[in-house]
């Protein structure tokens, strides 16, 4: 940032007011390390802290720039005035050369119409009176006064004269040779301090450095953000892993239901297996004890119709039929039972 030194800053009106020194005190006065972390953590109009650190930056820069400037313009103001002076005293130097050219012209004329010779006594001591009258308290006496010729009593005003101007006008040059040197000596210095360079420079170091502690936030931001964004990470996989852990334990919960169902299921077909082992093994001992009782039955009964006295043979062999079917009957009933048990032990 190139601060040009035509650049129109407003000057704080309650800067120091001494002479050129306090220009580069001032412009020290912005420190870019110190003063740039002075800054209120409040953030009232909404801004960024890095909107903040930059716009203070600005404030300080200007504040450089402007002390700085405020110093060239009282210097500018002082070496001025030290011009108008020399000017002034020049005028009247100038005022007085020409009033005692005046006087001389007068008398001369005087000189011609009284026909007095410059060199003579009477003129020189004319020279005499006029300082006596000049500098003397009293100034001239009567007594001289009568002395005096009609000549020297009309020149004496313009011989005074002259003289006081010579005064004058020496006294006007000894003060315009001061101001005159002074001017080139405050001009010398000036040159060598090069107080608004340095102000410039100044400036752009605490807008470089402004820029510096932009970057660092704006690093030390990313970072947060970085390290905000892990966290987050962290805690989405942190999270993850507990649901997943969770999804586990229900899926083993399941798994251990499913398992206690099956377990069950096969007990109760295992118990039902049993149960139709059971009844199976009762049925046929049930035809078992059916057909043997079936048999004492039929043989007591071929044997009752044998013996049995007068009985035909005819009779005999009816009877014996329809034993042999009743035994028939009884034994086919017998088979269904036996299937059905087969088929309910395979269910």
């Amino acid at each position: 940032m190139k601060i040009q030194q035509n650049l129109d800053v407003q000057i704080n009106p309650f800067q120091n007011q001494n002479n050129e020194s306090s220009v580069a005190g001032a412009a020290k006065a912005g420190q870019k390390s110190g003063n740039l972390s002075s800054i209120s953590g409040a953030n009232l109009k909404g801004e960024s802290l890095i909107q903040q650190r930059q716009g203070l930056a600005k404030k300080q820069a200007l504040k450089v720039v402007s002390d700085a400037f405020g110093g060239e313009k009282k210097l500018d103001a002082q070496m001025q005035s030290i011009k108008d002076e020399i000017k002034r005293l020049q005028d009247e130097i100038n005022e007085k050369t020409a009033n005692t050219m005046e006087n001389d012209a007068r008398l001369k004329e005087l000189q011609e119409a009284y026909g007095i010779d410059p060199d003579s006594e009477e003129n020189n001591e004319l020279s005499k009176l006029a300082f006596k009258m000049n500098n003397s308290k009293d100034g001239l006496s009567d007594e001289e006064k009568s002395k005096m010729s009609e000549y020297q009593q009309q020149a004496l005003y313009y011989v005074a004269k002259n003289q006081q101007n010579s005064l004058d006008i020496d006294r006007a040059k000894a003060q315009q040779m001061g101001n005159v040197q002074g001017y080139a000596d405050m001009k010398r210095e000036r040159a060598k301090s090069q107080d608004m360079l340095k102000a410039q420079d100044e400036a752009e170091d605490i807008m470089e450095a402004a820029g510096e502690e932009a970057i660092a936030l704006l690093t030390q931001e990313a970072v947060e953000h970085v390290d905000e964004e892990q966290k987050e990470r962290e805690e989405e996989a942190k999270e993850a892993a507990e649901k997943k852990k969770e999804e586990k334990k229900e899926e083993a919960k399941k798994l251990e239901k499913e398992a206690m169902q099956q377990e069950m299921i096969e007990n109760i077909k295992e118990h039902a297996a049993e149960s139709q082992r059971t009844s199976a093994d009762a049925k046929r001992a049930v035809a078992r004890r059916e057909r043997a009782e079936a048999n004492r039955v039929d043989a007591e009964g071929v044997q009752k119709t044998i013996i049995s006295d007068g009985t035909s043979i005819e009779d005999t062999q009816n009877a014996v039929n329809t034993e042999i079917t009743n035994i028939l009957n009884k034994l086919s009933l017998l088979s269904s039972d036996v299937k059905g048990s087969a088929i309910d032990s395979q269910l």
